[in-house]
């Protein structure tokens, strides 16, 4: 069902090989979202290694095991399912939770290959595979430092994702609607980005970057409805989205150590031609107490809605570009992060992290990730 979540495998698996030991992490993550939407498990192992001073690999994989319930617009008369129409009324139009189950494997490996001048550059590899939804993305990241103490250094990234989704076509005018055959349509998502690292003292450092993303192909969620014609012939179908979007983004952040207290800020601004623009502000804190490592944090973001999104009922008539996606609207959100990082013997670290999601349109959620790191 297109598993998207902001928790991905790439974004978890990524945050792990940041490690320079080499180390065996395994994990166990819980997210739940507030009226019973969304509940999710993923264990998950992580191995990162170097081999010798030039080559380095951090690979793993996750596993979800989802369950839940998505809110949308179902024709009641033909039962409350997101893939079926019938002979629709304004009675029978009704936005309910409807329900869904989804596994997904996904892998990762990063290689960084560091030369002679110590630059660096990592190949990356991820691959993620749901009942109706494949996804494979190739990564080209260069660091160069501009000077010998590597007090600066610029960022060269480059990557391309393919995605296949199979699309169930009862409730779909993208395909045969009187067979009800499903068929497969293909997503590609390209970006480029650009950086800049300066250590400003021996305690603090700037990082900074622009990047570029341009998506085609098909960009609908084919699982989510729009009604039009409500007050006149309701009929409830598959939102269109377009085929084409592009984005640009700018990041900087800031760190500091202070003795045994560390902390870290950066703000984010993205902007694309689905007139989306969103905010993000994150900050952290880290203290040392001998073995026992403690951290917390809060995170806000704000985005504006896409030019064809509405939660209305009785909004869309004709237009060609539609959807009713809360994602796509105008909200802010703010999560709430703590974390416990211990270390049991000089190989063996346990962790655990606690965040809280609140979004202002009602949507809250809880995640919670336990793990454990060996030092090999």
């Amino acid at each position: 069902m297109q598993l998207k979540y902001k928790l991905s495998v790439v974004a978890f698996l990524a945050a792990n090989s940041l490690c320079a030991d080499d180390t065996v992490s395994i994990s166990m993550m819980s997210y739940n979202e507030n009226d019973n939407r969304v509940d999710i498990k993923a264990p998950a192992i992580t191995v990162n290694k170097d081999f010798g001073t030039d080559y380095a690999l951090s690979a793993g994989v996750v596993y979800d095991a989802v369950s839940g319930a998505s809110p949308n617009f179902v024709d009641t008369n033909s039962g409350a399912s997101a893939y079926s129409r019938g002979n629709t009324t304004q009675a029978n139009v009704k936005k309910t939770n409807v329900k869904f189950e989804e596994k997904r494997t996904a892998i990762n490996a990063i290689l960084t290959t560091r030369f002679d001048n110590r630059d660096e550059l990592k190949s990356g590899f991820n691959f993620s595979s749901e009942s109706d939804y494949y996804s494979m993305e190739l990564s080209q990241d260069y660091l160069h430092y501009l000077d010998d103490n590597h007090n600066q250094s610029l960022s060269f990234g480059l990557s391309g994702q393919t995605n296949q989704i199979l699309v169930y076509c009862k409730n779909n005018s993208k395909c045969d609607t009187n067979s009800g055959a499903s068929e497969k349509f293909n997503s590609n998502n390209y970006k480029a980005s650009i950086g800049f690292s300066q250590v400003i003292d021996k305690s603090s450092i700037v990082n900074s970057s622009l990047s570029f993303v341009n998506e085609s192909g098909y960009l609908t969620n084919p699982y989510l409805n729009v009604v039009r014609n409500y007050n006149t012939a309701p009929e409830v179908t598959n939102e269109n989205r377009p085929q084409k979007r592009t984005g640009y983004g700018v990041f900087v952040k800031y760190l500091k150590i202070f003795d045994k207290f560390s902390s870290n800020i950066s703000y984010r601004y993205y902007g694309d031609n689905w007139h989306i623009n969103s905010h993000t502000i994150d900050t952290n804190g880290y203290y040392e107490f001998g073995k026992l490592t403690i951290g917390a944090g809060v995170r806000h973001y704000k985005q504006s809605k896409a030019k064809f999104y509405s939660g209305l009922v009785d909004y869309f008539t004709n237009q060609k570009y539609a959807s009713s996606d809360e994602r796509l609207s105008d909200f802010d959100a703010t999560t709430y992060k703590v974390m416990v990082d211990y270390r049991l013997t000089n190989s063996i670290n346990l962790n655990l992290t606690a965040d809280y999601y609140d979004q202002s349109t009602g949507l809250k959620a809880t995640t919670f990730m336990s793990g454990i790191k060996y030092k090999f």
